[in-house]
């Protein structure tokens, strides 16, 4: 044989070898697969839980800021009725006797009926379901998230349009009596 068939065969079984040596199972890239998708899924899962966690945190932040203002008026409301003659919840907000402070201020609408404008929330008083309404606004997050609070039942209820999308008011945010 001559020495360039010699020379190309031994060249070519040296490749060979190389390339088993290096060879990368279907199995091991699986798992290789496997542990970069994990690290994926828990980095990124541990970054979005994070930022929920911290707009969570400011929603609970902003809906304690309107505790104190509508716990104010259901103490008007209810001390309106033990002072009243008849015993009846008042049929104005404007008898609730409350007045601007730094937290909220007191406004008008259109038709006349008063109401409480805090930053996040607006309170609204119905005369004739006895209810106080705190309605969020843009600045909350999600405007139309209310809080509803019934005098005759002592009892809260949360409506949200869209439960799905945050912020929302959870139940456990709601005072206890």
């Amino acid at each position: 044989m001559s020495e360039t068939a010699k020379n190309t065969q031994s060249k070519g079984s040296a490749s060979v070898q190389v390339a088993e040596q290096h060879k990368i199972s279907l199995v091991e890239l699986i798992l290789i697969l496997l542990l970069v998708g994990l690290v994926f899924v828990f980095f990124f899962g541990m970054r979005q839980l994070r930022v929920d966690k911290a707009a969570e945190a400011l929603a609970f932040e902003k809906f304690e800021t309107v505790k104190p203002v509508l716990k104010a008026a259901i103490d008007a409301a209810e001390e309106y009725k033990r002072t009243d003659e008849f015993g009846d919840y008042p049929f104005d907000f404007g008898q609730l006797g409350l007045s601007d402070t730094d937290t909220y201020t007191i406004k008008s609408d259109e038709n006349g009926n008063m109401y409480v404008d805090a930053t996040d929330f607006t309170i609204h008083y119905d005369a004739e379901k006895f209810t106080f309404t705190a309605t969020s606004t843009e600045s909350f997050g999600k405007a139309g998230v209310k809080v509803i609070y019934t005098l005759a039942d002592h009892s809260y209820q949360v409506e949200d349009p869209a439960p799905d999308r945050r912020p929302t008011v959870k139940d456990e945010w709601l005072p206890q009596e």
